[in-house]
């Protein structure tokens, strides 16, 4: 997989595709990878890099799986599209919305989680209620692929594969809605909304798959861009085969937003959002 930074100028090309929408995963590309979920903060670079790509770009979109609400909170900058649980919920003036159909889920969820609580007996496990969305985290147990095997064997044991859709992420398995919506559906649809003509795409893990497809679906259709995957020790090798060029863990998607900031910002006054000038 191509190194980004040795396709600088292949980048820039992108750059003159307007309207422009640089879209991008959380855990793992603009936020090291935590613990736990409450234990992630957002590289501080990052953050002044998006706030700045936000006045200049048509669209910048943080998507994740987390909720909504608390991608907005972590994330924390107002110019930004905010999209949570892998395209089920968007904020939106100041509120979440919910895909349709999704809220027959809830009930359900907060079953599974309880019965989870009371049986799946592995030490390190974390549970995460998502409101419609049941994730099993089980980066701090002794023995991850060890757990990893107990907690499929348990979700298939009780049918729960039958009525939800389950994923996987980095050390994380999660009981999702039995819904066609996917970052990839969301990619296709920001890009509609949004009257994209070129998209940059960053994500590190197996759910940001269906958005590299989508933007090389898009690609077909004319739209200009990269599907760029962020990979360290533990990438899932689809991540690797899906993207189209790679960089190395969060430092340098630091260093490339750094750069974008340079391609696509003028100089102005102070912003705003971090109080820091234009570079």
């Amino acid at each position: 997989m191509p190194h980004l930074f040795d396709h600088l100028s292949s980048v820039a090309r992108v750059l003159s595709y307007t309207p422009l929408g640089l879209i991008t995963d959380v855990d793992g590309t603009i936020s090291p990878i935590a613990p736990s979920p409450y234990e992630a903060r957002i590289s501080s670079g990052c953050r002044q890099s998006l706030a700045r790509l936000a006045r200049h770009l048509a669209l910048v979109a943080a998507i994740s799986g987390r909720r909504a609400r608390e991608l907005r909170h972590l994330v924390g900058l107002p110019g930004l599209v905010y999209v949570g649980n892998h395209g089920l919920e968007r904020w939106h003036k100041g509120k979440v919305k919910l895909s349709p159909r999704i809220d027959r889920y809830r009930p359900r969820v907060v079953t599974v989680l309880q019965e989870l609580a009371q049986h799946l007996t592995i030490p390190g496990v974390y549970l995460e209620d998502k409101g419609v969305i049941a994730a099993i985290h089980y980066r701090r147990c002794p023995q991850p692929d060890v757990a990893r095997e107990a907690i499929l064997a348990h979700v298939s044991e009780k049918g729960w594969d039958k009525e939800f859709l389950i994923m996987e992420g980095r050390r994380v398995v999660e009981l999702r809605p039995a819904l066609s919506v996917n970052k990839g559906t969301v990619v296709t649809q920001l890009a509609h909304e949004y009257r994209l003509r070129g998209i940059l795409y960053m994500g590190d893990d197996t759910t940001d798959v269906d958005a590299f497809r989508a933007l090389r679906q898009l690609k077909e259709a004319g739209v200009v861009g990269y599907a760029v995957g962020v990979v360290e020790d533990e990438t899932p090798g689809e991540v690797k085969a899906e993207s189209d060029l790679n960089l190395r863990g969060v430092a340098e998607v630091e260093r490339f937003l750094e750069w974008l900031v340079s391609r696509v910002a003028m100089p102005g006054p102070e912003d705003p959002q971090t109080g820091d000038k234009a570079m």
